[in-house]
């Protein structure tokens, strides 16, 4: 991928990383250097896809799948993501996927009963000020409320700038959509826990969108990145290009 091509098709997540570290957007969508994930990581990939699954057969049966069912998908997502990664000394496959079905336990019981979902894991394109921007939608309920689905290790407090910026893309690209967002996040701490945040969509997430986009690609474009390292992510444990950065910039990259 050329440089002009990653700064002229842009996604959230895409910004997101732009906006952590320079350097850490240049090796991974540019250079297309390997990211590999880490425990927790393919664990809310199998969280989310079982979700998904479970989702996405209800906007056809307007019921939610059989708890068995859920965890059944959840366990072959969750065989699929462990094959691919070897995981670190500290992270326990055994504990994580304990973890998950306890996630999915709970998040079966509180809140899938109350979601009607319209669309579910749908790809979404547009142009924002210029900018094509593409993503995909968790899901799109049947009031068109926008829901984000996550899972974290810590409780989150107020909804995060780039979670607002995520919907407000979302909401632009998607005719259905009514300005209103909410993030689920399902918490992996020893009690399992659930917190949902609604939130409307304003005319300042709006703008951020329209400026952060084409103002983000070209810079993107002008080839001048360096490294974040005062960024909460900037150590060797959390980020797979440490090396090249040393190798490209000099210094060091902590070790955690």
């Amino acid at each position: 991928m050329s440089v002009v091509e990653a700064g002229s098709i842009l996604s959230p997540s895409q910004i997101r990383s732009f906006m952590d570290c320079h350097a850490r957007w240049w090796f991974k969508y540019v250079l297309g250097h390997p990211d590999p994930p880490n425990g927790n990581l393919i664990l809310g990939r199998a969280v989310h896809a079982a979700l998904a699954e479970n989702f996405a057969q209800k906007v056809e049966t307007y019921e939610d799948l059989p708890l068995n069912g859920v965890l059944a998908l959840f366990r072959e997502a969750w065989a699929r993501e462990r094959d691919q990664i070897e995981f670190r000394d500290d992270e326990d496959p055994s504990q994580l996927s304990r973890a998950g079905e306890a996630l999915i336990i709970k998040y079966l019981d509180e809140v899938a009963p109350t979601v009607e979902p319209a669309a579910v894991e749908f790809r979404v394109e547009g142009e924002i000020a210029g900018v094509r921007v593409q993503g995909f939608i968790d899901v799109l309920d049947v009031n068109g409320r926008i829901i984000d689905i996550k899972t974290a290790r810590a409780t989150p407090g107020n909804v995060e700038p780039m979670h607002r910026f995520q919907i407000a893309t979302y909401r632009q690209l998607t005719p259905a959509a009514s300005g209103k967002g909410r993030l689920d996040t399902l918490v992996k701490t020893n009690s399992p826990k659930i917190v949902l945040q609604s939130f409307d969509i304003t005319e300042g997430d709006v703008r951020a969108t329209q400026t952060i986009y084409a103002r983000a690609s070209r810079a993107m474009q002008s080839e001048h990145y360096v490294p974040n390292r005062l960024s909460m992510f900037c150590s060797r444990r959390n980020c797979a290009y440490w090396r090249n950065c040393e190798e490209e910039w000099g210094g060091e990259v902590p070790e955690r």
